[in-house]
């Protein structure tokens, strides 16, 4: 499960079976996939026309979902206004963006984060861009991706059936501050952007701190131990 909306189910899921990991796009959760199956069940929608200011990911999903993607140049016809960060957006896109919000569309977006990691330091994300669309359009948006509730709520009913349900990640603002708001069990790896001087005085407090992805294994094991013990 990623707030990363540039790249597609099918790439990521590449990506990982490249690495060693087997996975199929119905393994992978992106915010564009999650925002879209929100949207996509909305009610009271009379023409499921959408203007999507955001990557081609995105419009997919969209698209998938059973929406007709409307142009810049056509805004006020737009139901929905879903926003996601890409390198194409421009003073056209806030303009529509703007005037399809104004004139009634709801607007969703896959996140909040205002800035991503980069090998060069942070650069511009989501957040950024739609801080500009919200206000100028005057609406706050729905937000989709992590740490809000909704994507994990998804995430939970594809995994139906599980009995118990982790969430694994390296960020305390968006992982574990996610599985805290809906009371899954939250296991923070120290090999990205957090380590062990952050959980000092911070909010969200996972369940278990590992040092990577690999102590996770032997971390489920001796859990299952425990619990038929």
């Amino acid at each position: 499960m990623t707030n990363e909306p540039l790249r597609s189910r099918n790439v990521i899921a590449a990506r990982l079976s490249e690495i060693g990991i087997p996975a199929t796009a119905a393994d992978v959760m992106t915010s564009a996939s999650a925002v879209a199956t929100t949207v996509g069940s909305l009610a009271g929608l009379r023409t499921r026309r959408a203007l999507v200011a955001g990557p081609a990911a995105l419009r997919d999903e969209m698209s998938a979902a059973g929406f007709h993607l409307v142009g810049c140049d056509n805004p006020g016809q737009a139901e929905v206004v879903v926003v996601a960060g890409h390198e194409g957006f421009d003073y056209r896109e806030l303009r529509a963006a703007t005037v399809a919000v104004r004139n009634g569309a709801r607007l969703y977006a896959t996140a909040r984060d205002p800035v991503f990691p980069t090998p060069a330091g942070p650069e511009p994300a989501t957040g950024a861009i739609l801080a500009a669309i919200e206000t100028a359009a005057g609406m706050p948006a729905v937000v989709v991706g992590k740490p809000e509730p909704i994507i994990f709520e998804i995430a939970c009913q594809a995994l139906a059936g599980c009995e118990l349900i982790a969430v694994i990640g390296d960020s305390l603002m968006s992982d574990i501050a996610g599985a805290n708001h809906v009371g899954l069990d939250a296991i923070l790896v120290l090999t990205g952007t957090t380590d062990r001087a952050d959980l000092a005085g911070a909010v969200a407090q996972p369940d278990l701190v590992l040092d990577s992805l690999a102590s996770v294994p032997a971390a489920m094991s001796a859990e299952a131990e425990w619990l038929t013990s």
